[in-house]
């Protein structure tokens, strides 16, 4: 819809244009109060209604029905100066009035100043549960004055009748009313739902060719990185020994792996589990060495892991856990190594807490055999937030 836009204001400015060629339209009466200033693009109908250029953008080209456009003489006859760089007319159809009524609200014009006796307006603003909200700031769009709501959710300020007032505070989905005779408002303002970010800790590579070599590392990850050690610039670039020391080119440093951490979010089904292991917390460690070692970690790195892991699971009585082995890695971040190993082994764990044992089929983990040059990287992530308590 965009294109249509601009194709539309450069029918109005081209000057060899034949309006008489355009069906004359029928006059319609503003049933909108709003008004837009002066400005150098043209001025907006739909249905009648003073409109934003950018609803245009919203309504599919297969709802609109008819498209007039009028200029200069008949353009002002009709709509004074508010039509003085162009009027374009757009009537629709399929598309009822309640949805259109709600992307007025969305994109309103500029306003200007309403005449008419000026009030002064009191209200209260309460969240869902009926609660006082503090330092909501109230601006009116039509005078630019603005408020901001006490302790107590009060607040006063002066309109005038078609005024629009706007309701904003962090955390909270604004809201704009429109002021008719009202002289006390009740506001109830709902809560902006936060997206529940999951932190995905320590995941931590290690690198053991068959002869030194100097291995550049990159990985793209779905989400957003926060810590990286040693740095990460845009890759990782090291000389790694067949025993696993790693020498940073960088930070003239030697490490045994790479680590880095962030923060994802990935789609609900990924949190459909279908299988898994529900572990007790005396259980964890045998669990976690077989399950590990039979997908290929050695012993120093299911040590690792478990060091790790292991405090932060026992804080449950039970743990639900699914494991992300190897190419089902990808969905959280993809590796590029030169030169390429020969074989990678990666594992993801991602977990929760449950309050009791409970049945769900036991989850198959391939096994991989160490040949060549090799990379092994493990990670995890506790899903807590993402399912609903005690639901596997």
């Amino acid at each position: 819809m965009k294109h249509l836009i601009t194709i539309l204001v450069f029918l109005l400015m081209g000057k060899s244009f034949a309006q008489d060629s355009i069906t004359k339209p029928t006059v319609v009466k503003i049933r909108c109060q709003g008004t837009i200033s002066p400005n150098s693009g043209p001025l907006y109908i739909i249905n009648g209604h003073v409109a934003n250029s950018s609803i245009i953008q919203k309504i599919e080209s297969e709802n609109i029905e008819k498209i007039d456009i009028l200029k200069d003489e008949k353009a002002t006859s009709i709509y004074g100066t508010k039509g003085q760089n162009g009027v374009i007319l757009i009537t629709t159809k399929n598309i009822s009035d309640n949805e259109l009524g709600k992307l007025y609200k969305s994109h309103v014009p500029e306003f200007l100043q309403n005449t008419g006796k000026e009030f002064l307006l009191s209200g209260t603003i309460l969240d869902c549960e009926k609660l006082k909200i503090s330092e909501v700031s109230i601006t009116n769009l039509n005078t630019k004055e603005q408020v901001s709501s006490d302790f107590e959710g009060k607040f006063k300020i002066k309109t005038h009748k078609n005024d629009i007032l706007l309701f904003e505070k962090e955390s909270y989905i604004s809201q704009k009313i429109t002021i008719k005779k009202q002289k006390n408002l009740k506001i109830s303002l709902k809560a902006n739902p936060k997206k529940e970010i999951i932190l995905l800790k320590k995941p931590i590579l290690y690198l053991y060719p068959t002869q030194e070599t100097e291995v550049t590392v990159q990985f793209h990850f779905n989400g957003t990185l926060k810590t990286t050690y040693p740095k990460y610039d845009e890759n990782w670039k090291v000389i790694a020994s067949p025993n696993g020391q790693l020498y940073d080119t960088k930070t003239k440093r030697t490490y045994t792996s790479l680590f880095w951490d962030g923060e994802i979010e990935l789609s609900k089904s990924h949190y459909q589990y279908n299988e898994g292991f529900v572990i007790a917390k005396e259980n964890l460690t045998p669990f976690l060495i077989e399950k590990l070692e039979h997908i290929g970690l050695n012993h120093q790195e299911t040590n690792d892991f478990i060091q790790f892991w292991l405090p932060i699971l026992e804080q449950n009585q039970f743990n639900f856990i699914h494991f992300l082995v190897n190419d089902a890695c990808n969905e959280v971040a993809v590796n590029t190594v030169h030169p390429q190993p020969e074989t990678s082994i990666r594992v993801y764990m991602e977990f929760f807490g449950v309050n009791q044992l409970q049945p769900i089929p036991e989850q198959k983990l391939p096994k991989t055999a160490r040949k060549g040059f090799t990379l092994v990287e493990w990670g995890g992530t506790d899903v807590s937030q993402k399912i609903k308590k005690n639901e596997l």
